[in-house]
């Protein structure tokens, strides 16, 4: 998505390197999506699908 749209910013970070955004943002399971600076998550592989409508839920698209 982020290729696609200057609204978007995407970021990978390796749980086990960085712990201090792993306490933050609860990380429990991977891969955790955090959508709107961490106000809300998407935890777990899902479909692409469930992914944008979560995305679209978060920003009232």
């Amino acid at each position: 998505m982020a290729m696609y749209s200057p609204h978007v910013v995407a970021e990978m970070v390796d749980a086990n390197e960085f712990w201090d955004l792993t306490r933050k943002h609860n990380v429990r399971g991977v891969p955790k999506t955090v959508i709107n600076e961490g106000r809300h998550y998407v935890e777990g592989a899902v479909p692409e699908d469930h992914l944008v409508k979560a995305i679209k839920a978060v920003v009232g698209a």
